[in-house]
């Protein structure tokens, strides 16, 4: 007997007593339906929260990967009548032409798009705070397949040192948002990063559109304060119109107290006032300062800021952030990004991977063993993948003025314990 054949059965049977028990009849129809009503609602809470069911997590970290490969063999199908050295070497050239070859690091911003999904939110309806870690893991790995694909082919990987977040404001359930990728600046171990995640809002009226249009867009000011004139954040002297500019922020990690919600043409000023003074000592009175969070040059709001510090690796040797970057054609301008990558080519795949793995140390260290100072002093000499970064110290030192207070103050922590 059929399952259909069942169902009119009880449905007839059903119908027949309700001339004679009328009472029953939502009982009888809650006995039916409700196991189908379950049903769907099981399949609807399945499809919801498919991203979080076993494995999910990893499909979509891979799937970007799996990509990259996928288009790989099909450019060995296309050369499937050639000799297998030349169906490698197709791929192989596919695969390098995937590296940012003489584009500026400090102005490559990678975009990663996403959606905030039940999965992702908590009971408030927003995105949860612990979402935003795992949304940055898929950027990382972005970033990877992205900006340095011939390091990762080589063997190399990048660790995870630190993270910091500042959150400014929320991001609503079903909302699609943007995690905006820049490099910010290194050091000779430690590489930083700088995610945004903003969304973009819709006019909700043809009335609301004509109305943002008519507003002027004047540049606000970013740091300002009663006793010093508007000054100019870091970014402001970048001339590159091949990425999208991101102007920088400055929030001190002290109480917020003032916190407006800005609307779609105006800036959120975050008021810092000074803590209460004592009354039985003397102090000096401190202006409160006002530190401005600006929508992005393009209208989309800001949400959120994080920080990574990062590591370059190959097993357990550290690489210089300027090797890997350079290794994948970044440079100061695009004559010394090809020069660079050239470089790395000349040496081939496997000898990158015993470059990376500290045989750049013995190229450094020739160098320095015929040059020698006045008084016998060993002068300190740049590689060639030091020589790709020349001319960007001034943008990476102001840069780094904002962010390294991030890993000092992380590791500042670690000695709070007993204190």
């Amino acid at each position: 007997m059929t399952a259909v054949n069942i169902f009119k059965r009880t449905s007839s049977s059903a119908l027949a007593h309700i001339s004679q028990d009328p009472l029953s009849l939502s009982v009888k129809l809650s006995f039916l339906l409700l196991p189908r009503l379950a049903k769907i609602a099981a399949y609807i809470l399945v499809i919801l929260n498919l991203r979080s069911l076993p494995f999910g997590w990893h499909i979509k970290l891979l799937w970007t990967v799996f990509r990259l490969e996928l288009y790989a063999w099909c450019v060995r199908m296309r050369t499937l009548s050639l000799s297998s050295a030349t169906r490698s070497a197709a791929a192989c050239k596919y695969l390098d032409s995937l590296s940012p070859i003489g584009q500026n690091p400090l102005d490559k911003v990678i975009v990663l798009k996403c959606w905030a999904g039940p999965d992702d939110c908590d009971y408030n309806w927003h995105l949860s705070n612990s979402s935003y870690p795992k949304v940055l893991d898929h950027a990382r790995l972005n970033i990877a397949l992205t900006a340095f694909p011939f390091y990762y082919r080589a063997g190399g990987c990048v660790a995870l040192a630190g993270t910091h977040f500042h959150f400014i404001r929320e991001i609503p359930m079903f909302a699609r948002y943007e995690v905006r990728s820049q490099f910010v600046g290194w050091d000779s171990k430690w590489f930083y990063i700088v995610y945004r995640f903003v969304t973009h809002r819709k006019p909700t009226s043809r009335y609301a559109k004509s109305k943002h249009d008519e507003t002027p867009s004047g540049p606000p000011s970013r740091v300002t304060n009663s006793n010093t004139s508007t000054t100019k954040t870091d970014y402001d002297h970048c001339s590159s119109t091949a990425a999208v500019p991101i102007p920088a922020i400055r929030i001190p990690s002290t109480p917020l107290t003032d916190l407006s919600r800005p609307s779609s043409t105006t800036s959120l000023q975050i008021v810092l006032h000074p803590p209460p003074s004592n009354t039985n000592t003397t102090t000096t009175t401190v202006a409160p300062t006002t530190v401005v969070v600006e929508p992005e040059p393009d209208g989309a709001t800001l949400h959120c800021v994080a920080i990574n510090v990062l590591v370059f690796k190959h097993g357990r040797i550290t690489v210089p952030p300027t090797l890997a970057l350079a290794g994948d054609g970044f440079g100061a301008t695009p004559e010394q990004g090809i020069a660079a990558r050239e470089r790395a080519l000349a040496l081939g795949l496997d000898r990158m991977r015993e470059f990376y793995r500290g045989g750049w140390r013995a190229e450094v260290s020739s160098k320095q063993g015929g040059t020698g100072g006045a008084n016998g002093e060993q002068k300190q000499q740049r590689g060639w993948w030091d020589e790709a970064m020349r001319g960007l110290e001034g943008r990476i030192e102001r840069r780094m003025q904002n962010v390294v207070g991030v890993r000092k103050g992380l590791e500042g922590a670690l000695e709070i314990n007993g204190v």
